[in-house]
């Protein structure tokens, strides 16, 4: 693997370290079961949890902020976001959250919940380094930290498995198809991470309980004030369906070098061997 270095560079102070966190409520796609006639998934009956990629930017937060100091804020937005999925990340360490639960939210795109995250980061707080997992399970459109980042002005740094931070400059180590890419940036900064930046840690019986007595606060989606062409999605779903796949259950019999060739033969005329 080569790798190369490239810098990004803004303007801006850097004030008490400060770092949010995008947390996802996520369907639990182990738990996902669907409808045998319309192989629709049926999303109302699965379970919930924090993302996996969320779990691994969530973990990246507070290692930044066990060796730097500061504060870790999550920021959740979605039709109806349970405060015991954010209660899981908390316990890892986190400091407190901001969540957004509202039904309009339902339909909502990448495009709507980028302005809805990037205007609840301005109402957390001023942030030095927002933190995203790069897609999520379920969807997996990898849109949603770029888009903050652009709503917000500011540099983002894509597919990272390594960041590190010095003074008010912040390195990440991004894994391209052919190598690592070196690529360094004046905070304020947004970071979208994969599954190997780090493993999450198992929070203990103390962190959770702890966990209890942390905030959670409940935003409205008026008080962003955003303008109502925000919150309209660019992008429509129109179904989502299971794939079913069966066996053709050809049976090739014969000495091996008949079968060999009569399973030659059958690959041509499906046309996976020419």
């Amino acid at each position: 693997m080569r790798s190369r270095r490239t810098s990004i560079t803004t303007v801006g102070p850097l004030c008490a370290m400060e770092i949010h966190v995008l947390v996802k409520e996520s369907v639990d796609v182990s738990t996902l079961e669907y409808d045998q006639r319309t192989l629709e998934p049926l999303l109302e009956k699965a379970q919930r949890k924090v993302g996996d990629f969320e779990m691994n930017a969530v973990e990246e937060a507070v290692r930044l902020k066990e060796k730097h100091g500061g504060v870790v804020k999550l920021l959740s937005a979605g039709p109806s976001v349970q405060p015991i999925v954010l209660r899981e990340a908390l316990a890892m360490g986190a400091d407190e959250a901001y969540a957004i639960s509202d039904p309009r939210l339902r339909d909502a795109d990448p495009w709507v919940y980028a302005n809805v995250l990037a205007a609840l980061s301005r109402k957390a707080g001023k942030a030095d380094l927002i933190i995203a997992g790069e897609a999520s399970v379920d969807e997996s459109n990898y849109q949603v930290g770029v888009r903050v980042a652009e709503e917000l002005g500011m540099p983002s740094l894509t597919h990272v498995v390594k960041l590190e931070v010095s003074g008010e400059r912040v390195v990440a180590y991004r894994s391209l198809e052919d190598g690592i890419e070196v690529v360094e940036s004046r905070m304020p900064a947004v970071v979208t991470v994969g599954l190997e930046i780090n493993t999450p840690r198992l929070p203990s019986l103390l962190m959770i309980r702890a966990s209890a007595k942390k905030p959670i606060h409940q935003v409205k989606l008026e008080d962003l004030a955003l303008p109502e062409e925000k919150l309209r999605p660019l992008t429509r779903k129109t179904s989502v369906r299971v794939m079913r796949t069966e066996r053709k259950r050809v049976v090739v019999e014969g000495s091996l070098e008949e079968a060999a060739e009569k399973l030659i033969a059958y690959l041509r005329s499906e046309g996976v061997l020419r």
